[in-house]
């Protein structure tokens, strides 16, 4: 493996912090750590609305940032650029970067965030870990989103995970034995936990339909999980606005479509068919058995394929978005895909 240390360059503060030269560096040390990725696990557009509500609300440093040439296939993820009439401008590159935040109350974290690499994971996850062991990070939370056969019209469910029990039991809506895809972030959390180190996820199940929309629920959930997990007080009140806007187009729409209505009222009589509301699996019946690894596997990974990539993080996105409400109609599922 390539010196992972290569892979990111360290901002002025990022220099002066691991130097020890960073003003109340003694107190920088030992820090919680949020990750979160765009691409893999990133429906609702997660990641884009955990980033950009947390940088644009609080005070923050840049640190460090990663080698988005080395890391990013360009051509998978094409970055945006303008036009003006006669020439181009503000090309928009993918940035990767380690943040030091500021919460509501002064409290200090980092922010690892930006698109998901797409090459050198390990090399990757290398570098991440030296800068968890030079600045001691006592837990890094990791946070994603998976497209679920859940109505929007009950509670947002949550698996957990990671190796600090008392941060993750009990709220498991769905925990799944099975083999399936991986992204980075689990990988990350992977080594993370072979290296000893702190770790709890929060995967969110985001209605199917609305997985390749801005689901600011989601984004409320995330960040209501970390900050309880790392002792802060993140902002929701701009997403909880903006989710209430949701709701009510969502509702207008349902109203306004037969199809729409019978699909939510379908996936809510499962739901509550299902839901025990005690974090039992929702795919499971009262009177069912659990399926073994080999049959959840198989089913969740025929559910993942059948999936469409959902949003990247907004600075290597391309093409039209779905607006936040749109819903599908019966012809307009997901199309099959690679999801590889």
């Amino acid at each position: 493996m390539q010196d992972p240390t290569q892979l990111f360059t360290l901002e002025a503060a990022g220099r002066d912090l691991l130097a020890g030269g960073f003003d109340g560096a003694s107190a920088l040390r030992g820090l919680g750590m949020l990750a979160v990725f765009g691409g893999h696990l990133d429906a609702g557009h997660l990641s884009e609305q955990v980033r950009h509500t947390l940088l644009d609300s609080l005070d923050h440093k840049l640190l460090a940032s990663f080698d988005a040439d080395q890391l990013i296939d360009y051509r998978a993820r094409r970055p945006q650029i303008s036009f003006d009439g006669d020439r181009f401008l503000d090309y928009r590159s993918p940035r990767l970067e380690l943040h030091l935040v500021s919460d509501a109350l002064g409290r200090p974290f980092l922010l690892l965030s930006g698109p998901e690499p797409d090459y050198q994971w390990e090399r990757f996850v290398a570098s991440v870990l030296f800068l968890v062991d030079k600045l001691d990070v006592k837990l890094v939370a990791l946070v994603d989103a998976v497209p679920m056969p859940v109505p929007h019209t009950r509670p947002l469910g949550v698996t957990t995970h990671g190796n600090q029990d008392e941060l993750v039991a009990g709220l498991s809506t769905w925990s799944p034995q099975a083999r399936m895809l991986s992204g980075v972030a689990q990988l990350l959390e992977l080594r993370l936990d072979e290296k000893r180190r702190g770790t709890t996820g929060y995967t969110l199940h985001v209605p199917h339909y609305l997985a390749d929309s801005a689901y600011p629920q989601a984004a409320v959930a995330a960040l209501e999980y970390v900050g309880a997990a790392l002792g802060l007080m993140l902002p929701t009140d701009e997403l909880r606005e903006r989710g209430r806007e949701v709701d009510r187009e969502l509702d207008r729409q349902t109203g306004s479509s037969g199809e729409i209505t019978a699909m939510v009222q379908g996936l809510e009589r499962n739901f509550d068919q299902h839901s025990s509301g005690t974090g039992r699996s929702l795919l499971v019946g009262p009177d069912e058995q659990v399926p073994d690894a080999e049959e959840l596997g198989a089913a969740v990974e025929e559910y993942l394929q059948s999936q469409p990539r959902h949003a990247l993080d907004e600075d290597t996105e391309s093409g039209p978005e779905r607006q936040p409400g749109d819903l599908p109609g019966e012809d307009d599922g997901p199309e099959p895909t690679d999801a590889g």
